[in-house]
């Protein structure tokens, strides 16, 4: 895990005294490795002008992002995974800067991801959808899920799945499985049951609790004996 540090930042500006675009420059160069082309800027403006600690995860099983609000002297806080392709890594940073301009403007008032949070991911993706060019996939399905924004991208079956054609690893999923297969999850073993729309119902072979887990989710096979 690493972070970057917004150049806003008091102690930051203690060692380097630099104009507003050099600071937005330098900081975009750190992103852009994470970043589809001619998103870099866009992302760094909003990060650098609203003093955030930006962190590159290592991947979390339960999150691919996070976002803190300020408190005890610490600014605002976002963290995203850094395995996440470039698109997933995208929509992930604007989902939490979502988070950061809700808060903002409505505190701990409205629900996390409410009807506020969605209009706020709207207005913030929006910029990206009109001037960059995208992949015609991954900007009609961005479209179509800022209609009604989850969430998480994960939740949304359409946006995950196109998503997923930009991965360079890619693992196997629940829904190639054959049912009553055995499989590993979060360091639980299951087996695989019926379809439930886009979830599985499958049972813990430990304690034969039923889980609905996501047919897309990435999956290791136990092949039995």
């Amino acid at each position: 895990m690493f972070g970057f540090e917004n150049p806003n930042i008091k102690r930051y500006l203690s060692r380097k005294k630099l104009s507003t675009d050099e600071k937005i420059a330098e900081f975009a160069a750190q992103l852009s490795p994470f970043l589809p082309d001619n998103t870099a800027d866009y992302v760094a403006t909003f990060l650098i002008e609203n003093v955030v600690h930006f962190t590159v995860s290592k991947k979390r099983k339960t999150k691919l992002g996070d976002y803190r609000h300020p408190y005890n002297g610490k600014p605002h806080r976002i963290s995203v995974n850094g395995d996440l392709n470039p698109y997933s890594f995208l929509i992930t940073t604007l989902h939490e800067m979502a988070h950061l301009t809700t808060y903002e403007k409505y505190g701990n008032r409205v629900k996390p991801h409410g009807v506020h949070w969605k209009t706020e991911f709207k207005s913030i993706a929006d910029p990206i959808l009109n001037k960059v060019a995208l992949p015609i996939d991954v900007a009609m399905a961005l479209n179509n899920y800022l209609r009604n924004a989850k969430a998480s991208s994960c939740s949304d079956d359409k946006l995950y799945r196109v998503l997923k054609r930009y991965d360079k690893n890619k693992g196997i999923t629940l829904e190639e499985l054959e049912i009553g297969d055995l499989f590993k999850l979060h360091g639980k073993i299951f087996v695989k049951g019926k379809k439930l729309r886009t979830r599985f119902e499958c049972v813990e072979d430990a304690t034969n609790k039923k889980y609905r887990v996501l047919g897309l989710a990435e999956v290791d096979k136990i092949e039995s004996n």
